[in-house]
């Protein structure tokens, strides 16, 4: 069957989906079963997301179901997210983009509901420049098409987008990309609400964003940040990393 074929060829790609479900939940992006990480399948329409149920730390493999564009469950025992137009309207969109995180991370969050810009306070922070575009339809779940649509207009070209009241969406050309997004954005955030407490701050001078973006973003920082994250999981997992604090 096709689907089975399916399954053997996303083997790997699930499996670093349910890493990444992981990583992130380890690094504090957990909000109990809420949260989604999606990967396209290659060379198809179809692509492979967490199942609904479960939270992000307990994701394995056998939890990641193929989708399409639609809707449709095509392999797997999972139920899937009711918020899969989140995923399918942005790979109709943007054909490039080969995974997508939504996340309620708390320091993004909170900045999402003010009428901020994100500055390059922190070193992530210049990933983002010249500022992270806010998605205002709704408050609400994405669950239709036409708010799943809106949701991809308002992320158009970017990295990132800030969801009023709700959380973050992130892309990347690969999973590790797409969810290391999601804790820069975290991260940047933070450092920008901790630097306002302090009362008027700073932030990295135009001239010299972009070379901070590229040293973060280059293909071996890539790969260093991700093997950290890796190695950091696999102590978390055997209980030699301390939970994050929460905020």
């Amino acid at each position: 069957m096709a689907s089975d074929r399916w399954a053997q060829e996303g083997a790997e790609l699930r499996e670093r989906v349910a890493v990444a479900c992981r990583v992130l939940a380890m690094e504090g992006h957990t909000d109990i079963t809420q949260g989604h990480v999606s990967a396209r399948h290659p060379g198809t329409s179809f692509y492979w997301i967490k199942a609904s149920g479960l939270g992000l730390d307990e994701v394995s493999a056998d939890d990641v179901v193929l989708v399409d564009l639609e809707g449709n469950l095509l392999w797997g025992t999972g139920r899937p997210h009711s918020e899969l137009p989140i995923h399918a309207e942005i790979y109709r969109a943007r054909p490039e983009v080969m995974a997508v995180v939504h996340t309620h991370p708390p320091y993004a969050t909170a900045f999402a509901a003010a009428d901020v810009p994100l500055r390059p306070v922190s070193h992530e922070g210049a990933l983002f420049w010249p500022d992270v575009p806010r998605y205002t339809f709704t408050t609400d779940l994405v669950v239709t098409r036409e708010q799943g649509e809106a949701l991809a207009r308002t992320l158009g070209s970017a990295r990132a987008c800030l969801m009023r009241n709700h959380g973050i969406v992130t892309v990347g050309a690969s999973v590790e990309e797409a969810a290391l997004f999601a804790l820069q954005l975290e991260r940047a955030a933070k450092l920008q609400i901790l630097a306002a407490c302090l009362g008027p701050y700073s932030w990295t001078p135009d001239a010299e964003v972009a070379q901070k973006a590229a040293h973060l973003h280059s293909p071996r920082q890539l790969e260093r940040n991700w093997s950290y994250y890796v190695r950091k999981l696999k102590r978390w997992e055997r209980g030699l990393v301390l939970p994050p604090v929460p905020a």
